[in-house]
């Protein structure tokens, strides 16, 4: 068997995730991966657990129904107990855990392919029961102080990022049994736009056709920086750091020049009264809220500009590769996954969310490179693809997968 550059026999797959919904780029990359997967023609299986607490809106259509993907591939899924763990509670957890891993254990899987690094104990009770290695994906920062006692065994670790494989390592896993395997997408899934194509995209969003367009989407919350993002963009908005320049080439009136910010994304509850109060408070048309979709790339195409301002590290920056695929520039948090992306040429564009002035004048300058490099949206998508497609994901997951199995 031939598939991304791996070959030898084909894997038995467990996958391991929350919801099966599109909440997150961690939701979207388990699907993708498990599309490449089957389609290079290895069994897969889905475990997961839907735990979504504190969404308000559970959003479109697909959204609300994440098995679709999953019966096109015709891919087994089996519901999990609480993954969750406690001290307090440990003799009920164990339990729990012990029942899992009898079930996962009829399945005869070579690996069991953790995407939940929260959820590592489980994993690694079920991973003994059921005797099965353990591979666990590190997609964000660790959850725990303490995790040497749980890093022994079978167990391996994949992170994201080198910052990822960092965090971990400072908690206590040992850094030789840590790859990193970055993120990919299909390039070719976030299709470069014509200026036609934009303007058709604001049309069907009810954006105008003619102003400036900076886009954020994802969790309104405060953890991924959007009060912070607010509060620059009403420096942006007022003028204090957007200065007008000749030759911007549009028979527009200048009023229908000035920037606008599109927010695209689920509400967080704990978040979700602060960031209305402070969209209400900003410059009349300065901000348009639209709700959360599966399809962004319509989004994408209407937008000049992506900004990702998360004032937590990113374990990776998925909204970073998508974005520039589609041919849009990125502002992004200068630290995390997200600095190892925004390398080379494009370290331009890191920012400290924190510093509001420094996010406002990135912006503006983010807006004006847009306007004068005509070649910017061909170099961002030559550069995602070359450093962060599918194959050259795919081609690393497999082949830590494999070592990890013993094939």
């Amino acid at each position: 068997m031939t598939g991304n550059g791996v070959e030898t026999v084909p894997l038995r797959i467990g996958v391991v995730t929350n919801e099966l919904q599109l909440t997150g780029g961690v939701e979207r990359c388990v699907l993708e991966d498990t599309r490449e997967l089957v389609s290079a023609g290895h069994h897969v299986e889905v475990w997961y657990r839907d735990s979504r607490p504190g969404i308000t809106d559970a959003g479109s259509a697909e959204l609300a129904n994440g098995d679709e993907p999953y019966d096109r591939l015709r891919v087994p899924r089996f519901r999990t107990e609480d993954r969750s763990f406690s001290p307090r509670t440990m003799v009920s957890d164990l339990r729990r855990f012990v029942r899992d891993g009898l079930q996962v254990r009829r399945s005869r899987l070579d690996v069991l392919w953790l995407n939940r690094p929260e959820h590592i104990v489980w994993g690694r009770i079920v991973s003994m029961v059921a005797g099965v290695p353990l591979v666990v994906h590190l997609h964000h920062a660790p959850n725990y102080r303490h995790l040497r006692p749980f890093s022994g065994g079978r167990t391996h670790f994949l992170a994201v990022s080198h910052t990822m494989a960092r965090a971990w390592a400072a908690v206590g896993v040992p850094r030789d049994r840590i790859t990193v395997v970055p993120n990919g997408i299909d390039t070719s899934a976030f299709p470069v736009t014509t200026v036609d194509g934009q303007a058709r995209a604001r049309r069907v969003l009810g954006l105008d056709e003619h102003r400036p367009t900076v886009l954020y989407y994802g969790r309104l919350s405060v953890a991924k920086g959007v009060p912070a993002l607010l509060g620059a963009w009403r420096r942006v908005a007022l003028g204090a750091a957007l200065h007008e320049r000749p030759g911007s080439g549009s028979d527009a009136p200048a009023s229908d020049r000035s920037p606008v910010l599109v927010l695209a994304g689920l509400s967080v509850r704990e978040d979700a009264e602060l960031v209305q109060r402070t969209v209400d408070a900003m410059p009349e048309g300065s901000v348009v809220v639209l709700p959360p979709r599966d399809d962004v790339l319509p989004l994408l195409h209407a937008a000049d500009l992506v900004v990702m301002p998360s004032m937590l590290p990113e374990g990776f920056g998925r909204v970073v590769v998508e974005s520039m695929a589609a041919g849009r520039p990125v502002i992004a948090t200068d630290n995390g996954g997200t600095a190892e992306i925004l390398g080379d040429e494009w370290s331009w564009a890191t920012v400290d969310p924190a510093d509001r002035v420094a996010l406002a004048d990135k912006l503006v300058e983010g807006l004006d490179r847009v306007r004068h490099e005509p070649s910017i949206g061909d170099r961002a998508r030559a550069y995602v693809h070359d450093r962060y497609g599918r194959d050259v994901h795919v081609a690393r997951l497999l082949a830590a997968l494999y070592r990890h199995t013993g094939h």
